[in-house]
């Protein structure tokens, strides 16, 4: 029977004033555990109902906050005229804003999706990361890896040759390639639905075509892994020696799922459930792994977890 189990967590920030008159538009975790958020003062429509903008025909105040050592920051970023999905602190001096979609033109031309910009909000320069991307990270020494969704990976957009076709991607900071993913037939990459940089030197993704795996590439060599309890469509993931912990992005309740490794499968040994001082159930709105830790995002609080500390405790279990 599974296990179930209730955590109570204490915010790291409220953002209540913050948010006043802005949307939440992504959260992430740094690579030095900093907070980083996006919000925009409006949201553009979905082309046909169904898919987001890359350009916009209005102009987008976005502000971007910083918290770390329970310092915020807050760097305005007025007048975009693009419709940013992703929020990336690069190093300690610039900040990486990217639209999942980029079109392809018939002249060749092609959106420069990712837009970097100083600490002050001065844009700095821009290149294509290509269109389709699903998650996105850099690294403590400023290296970017993106994962892509199917439409990414197959075409969309104009893109005959998507650039998103290797399914994962490491960039310098410059738009430059690094490495592309292999896409073996067993372990092709439709869809990156999460994506956990440790340093530039590990990553662990998700993979799997008819199957649903887990990856680990680690000082150039790449092992993989049956996922075979933990969800298919989680959105991020946090992990810690034997373990690891992820949402259910299908089911969207809060519920957290613990697998335990053993051999080369993961199997899940327990459900996490978060709860505020209050007693009340977190949901959060945007979930992001980095290492052993998780970012839960709710509409207006910050909350992290940390998977290794976890492990070295012996937390009540309540069964249901």
């Amino acid at each position: 029977m599974t296990k179930h189990e209730t955590i109570e967590l204490k915010p790291e920030a409220v953002w209540q004033d913050e948010l006043a008159g802005y949307t939440l538009r992504n959260a992430s975790l740094g690579s030095n555990d900093e907070i980083c958020l996006l919000l925009a003062n409006s949201v553009p429509e979905l082309i046909d109902g169904s898919f987001p903008q890359s350009k916009t025909t209005e102009f987008i105040d976005y502000k971007v906050i910083l918290f770390s050592d329970g310092v915020k920051t807050i760097i305005p970023i007025p007048r975009q005229p693009w419709n940013y999905h992703y929020i990336q602190l690069l190093g300690e001096d610039q900040l990486l804003l990217v639209c999942a979609r980029a079109i392809k033109y018939e002249n060749g031309e092609v959106d420069e999706n990712a837009r970097i910009f100083d600490t002050k909000g001065n844009f700095v320069r821009s290149f294509c990361l290509g269109d389709g991307i699903e998650q996105i990270s850099a690294s403590a020494d400023k290296k970017i890896w993106t994962g892509y969704f199917d439409e990414g990976v197959f075409g969309n957009y104009g893109w005959d040759d998507p650039i998103g076709k290797h399914g994962l991607i490491n960039w310098t900071e410059f738009g430059e390639v690094i490495y592309t993913y292999e896409q073996p037939d067993k372990h092709f990459i439709m869809d990156c639905f999460a994506l956990n940089v440790l340093s530039n030197k590990e990553i662990w993704f998700t993979c799997g075509l008819w199957d649903s795996q887990i990856g680990n590439r680690r000082n150039g060599k790449t092992t993989y892994y049956m996922n075979e309890e933990v969800p298919n469509y989680l959105s991020a993931f946090a992990v810690a020696g034997d373990y690891l912990l992820s949402d259910d992005k299908a089911r969207n309740d809060g519920v957290f799922h613990l697998a335990e490794r053993t051999d080369a499968a993961y199997h899940k040994v327990n459900e996490l459930k978060f709860i505020n001082s209050a007693g009340n159930q977190i949901c959060p709105v945007f979930v992001s792994g980095r290492g052993s830790k998780l970012l839960l995002q709710s509409e207006y609080e910050s909350y992290s977890f940390d998977l290794a500390v976890y492990k070295n405790k012996q937390l009540p279990i309540e069964d249901s």
